[in-house]
């Protein structure tokens, strides 16, 4: 921006960015920006939430299970590394089959592309509708992120799991 600005400038050409040169526009679209954000984050929370309540039920349910692995040796790290690998496991399962229907919906809407039914949708969607693109890198980060929030939901419920000791789960009602 700054070099073509130092070419421009001796013929009176004025280089800004677009978000300067459309005024209150760019402001719409950093604030329509925004919203998504916190919305995204607030979707991340809340699925955190289910994902780290889900796996500690499940730890509960295992407790025997847990028990007895520990009464035949097995060490905390290991309990810990178990429930970590089988929320990895799960992750990249679930998450693969989301991404790939995903990438399907996408590129059927790329292909017919959405309708704007009003005057702020044509305005959002630069015409009459919108045409929308996936990249690999898309896959991959939405994967990416998704195993970020799974295991970081469940290491509390992994920890738990690694303070079972054998003796009280052994005596755990069923």
């Amino acid at each position: 921006l700054k070099l073509a600005s130092a070419k421009l400038e001796p013929i009176g050409v004025q280089v800004v960015t677009w978000q300067i040169a459309s005024g209150i526009v760019g402001q719409f679209v950093n604030l329509v920006r925004l919203v998504a954000m916190v919305a995204t984050a607030i979707i991340f929370f809340v699925g955190l939430v289910i994902i780290n309540n889900s796996m500690l039920m499940a730890t509960m349910e295992r407790v025997s299970e847990i028990g007895m692995l520990r009464a035949i040796g097995a060490a905390r790290g290991f309990v810990l590394s178990m429930f970590l690998l089988e929320t990895v496991v799960l992750g990249v399962i679930a998450g693969g089959l989301g991404g790939i229907a995903a990438v399907t919906t996408l590129g059927i809407l790329g292909k017919v592309g959405i309708p704007a039914s009003n005057g702020v949708l044509v305005f959002l969607f630069s015409g009459p509708k919108l045409y929308p693109t996936v990249e690999p890198a898309h896959f991959f980060s939405g994967l990416f992120t998704i195993m970020v929030v799974s295991v970081i939901s469940t290491l509390y419920p992994a920890v738990v799991a690694t303070r079972i000791q054998p003796r009280v789960a052994m005596t755990a009602k069923e």
